[in-house]
């Protein structure tokens, strides 16, 4: 069942375009990504026959959120809309569509990327906006440069962003989802390979999650007992101390608990770019989760698996800590 298109975007954290004249490829791309992980697709309407390829998928893979992209009027959203679309990106502030989708109550990504447009979206209570050329435009610097103004402005970057350059995007908090063609590579629709499409997809996600080991949390029985056992780590590796509520850091690299928690020995933090984004693609492959733990804006900063593994629990927790 589909759920909140936006929300549906930044846990997937991906949003592939689709631009072909044939229909009848849609949906062979669309399933093609969903396999690798992406169950989202942004149809540009660039060709005449775009709305049937959008119809198509919207039919054939109802689990799967699709978008019309390059959505220049009100018309053109009701077009899109009509034939089955779930959201709605533009490639500029246009304050008629815009008015439009809200009235529809249908979400909109419109393109912005200068302080001008950014005023203009926020004004008419929008806070994520396309990126693009994001290259040209100047690319992640420029990004967060304007959020110091916007804050709590989210970008989608797209035009130039590839695998190879990805990294630095999908790592920074500014970033709601990485868009672009790169996850649809020319050659292989060309050839219909949809095996090629699927591995980039997978490619895409991987990078996107960024899975590395963040520390490791040792039970200790007294406050005292876990001071010391930081203090061991701090003193022969030269990391620096850090106290919370619950333990001492040595560093990033181990916790030490003032009272044992899940685990037997302590636990394992795996670093991820994105917990919701991690959340999501690891419960698609049946993983189940058994407690989190959120700030006091109520985001999640740890999410613990049910499984436990050589004693030590483990939980998913942002990159580097």
């Amino acid at each position: 069942m589909k759920t909140n298109a936006m929300e549906m975007i930044e846990k997937v954290g991906l949003l592939p375009l689709v631009n072909v004249s044939d229909p009848g490829k849609a949906v062979p791309i669309a399933k093609a990504l969903a396999d690798g992980g992406i169950p989202i697709v942004e149809v540009t309407l660039r060709d005449k026959t775009a709305l049937e390829s959008l119809a198509n998928i919207h039919k054939e893979l109802p689990d799967t959120l699709v978008g019309a992209g390059t959505v220049k009027s009100p018309e053109q959203a009701a077009a899109a809309l009509d034939a089955g679309a779930d959201f709605i990106v533009s490639p500029g502030v246009n304050p008629s569509t815009i008015k439009y989708c809200q009235e529809k109550g249908v979400a909109i990504v419109p393109g912005a990327v200068t302080a001008t447009e950014l005023e203009l979206g926020t004004s008419l209570g929008l806070d994520v906006f396309k990126f693009f050329p994001a290259d040209l435009s100047g690319g992640l610097d420029v990004i967060k440069a304007l959020r110091g103004p916007f804050g709590n402005v989210r970008f989608v970057p797209t035009g130039g962003v590839s695998l190879a350059n990805m990294k630095p995007y999908v790592e920074d908090p500014a970033i709601l989802a990485i868009g672009g063609s790169f996850l649809t590579p020319k050659e292989a629709v060309a050839a219909s390979d949809w095996a090629s499409v699927t591995k980039t997809a997978e490619r895409a996600v991987e990078i996107s999650l960024g899975f590395a080991m963040g520390h490791v949390g040792i039970n200790c029985h007294s406050v005292d007992e876990a001071n010391t056992t930081a203090g061991w780590f701090n003193d022969r590796f030269g990391l620096k101390p850090r106290e919370i509520d619950i333990s001492f850091f040595a560093g990033s690299a181990v916790e030490a608990m003032k009272k044992p928690s899940f685990g037997e020995h302590g636990h394992i933090g795996i670093a991820c770019n994105s917990i919701a984004r991690a959340l999501y693609h690891l419960e698609r492959k049946g993983l189940k989760f058994r407690f989190f733990k959120t700030n006091p804006e109520g985001k999640i900063i740890a999410a613990y698996l049910e499984e436990e593994v050589g004693g030590f629990a483990v939980h998913l927790c942002g990159n580097g800590k």
